[in-house]
């Protein structure tokens, strides 16, 4: 028996720091990625460096992006610390892909090289290939 009251609501809206110019920006990029992506779970852009969630969507309660983002920004910086080495100075990250049981998590480095987009959807809702090149698409 579901309770209204009892069940979580779904959260649907676009938080951040990112301000002026640059939060209508996101806005729009969320935007964009939900005409594309209409079901995904969470959505953040991050500035590297710093490691400020700009702008961050999500649409369960218990999905917490900015936690994730905290320990995504380790894992790209790890990353682009590795690619120093004299065996890989030649490469860019593209984008990191995590397969979960039933979900698909993405982090893809923005046009700028400074931020970077972290995807989050369920297996059933697309399939990696998609949310890969809509990410490339929007991003860049």
């Amino acid at each position: 028996m579901k309770i209204p009251f009892l069940t979580k609501p779904t959260i649907k809206k676009v938080t951040g720091e990112a301000f002026g110019t640059e939060r209508t920006q996101l806005a729009t990029l969320v935007d964009k990625f939900l005409q594309e992506l209409p079901e995904l779970i969470a959505l953040s852009v991050v500035e590297i460096k710093s490691g400020r969630t700009l702008a961050a969507y999500t649409s369960h309660v218990n999905f917490d992006p900015y936690k994730l983002t905290t320990l995504s920004t380790k894992v790209v910086k790890e990353f682009q610390k590795a690619l120093t080495t004299p065996w890989l100075t030649n490469q860019e990250i593209n984008d990191l892909a995590i397969v979960l049981e039933d979900q698909f998590h993405i982090i893809r480095l923005m046009a700028d090289k400074r931020r970077y987009c972290y995807l989050a959807v369920k297996t059933s809702d697309t399939n990696m290939a998609i949310a890969r090149e809509i990410m490339r698409t929007l991003t860049a």
